[in-house]
């Protein structure tokens, strides 16, 4: 009876523990989003990155881990990184691959590859048309010498 009675309570202590574990990431959740509400942009990644450390391979874990990488693409935050979007969206892709979200992580992350192609050729182009200035300024002032 005693034994009985012990394993019931530490059994009491160890799922009032694990709720108030999970009752404290809910909360932490509902305040990242609120961060992200009041674009606070900075403030909800870090709350959203924390979650997702503080509860791997949980579906609470996975909402922060998705949403962390929404957010530092997210068209309205003036810090937007769509490289760090890119690799957050690529490491959840990896550990929830068969997550709900998992398509459209799928589809961020392309989106996000094209962006990033796309601004890579522009900057070569950039700097292919001021090599091209140059090299024009120069020909003109030859032209000039003449």
């Amino acid at each position: 009876m005693r034994r009985s009675l012990f394993l019931v309570l530490l059994l009491t202590c160890c799922l009032s523990a694990c709720a108030k574990y999970m009752a404290d990431h809910d909360v932490d959740f509902v305040n990242a989003n609120r961060f992200f509400n009041e674009k606070k942009y900075s403030e909800a990644i870090a709350a959203y990155d924390k979650i997702a450390k503080d509860s791997p391979r949980s579906e609470l874990g996975a909402r922060a881990l998705y949403d962390a990488a929404f957010t530092h693409a997210f068209y309205d935050n003036p810090y937007k990184d769509y490289t760090l979007a890119l690799q957050k969206f690529d490491e959840f892709l990896h550990i929830y691959p068969n997550n709900e979200k998992a398509r459209d992580a799928q589809n961020w992350r392309h989106i996000l590859s094209t962006v990033l192609e796309f601004k890579k050729e522009n900057e070569h182009l950039t700097r292919s048309i001021e090599q091209l200035k140059k090299i024009d300024i120069r020909h003109e002032e030859k032209r000039g010498k003449k």
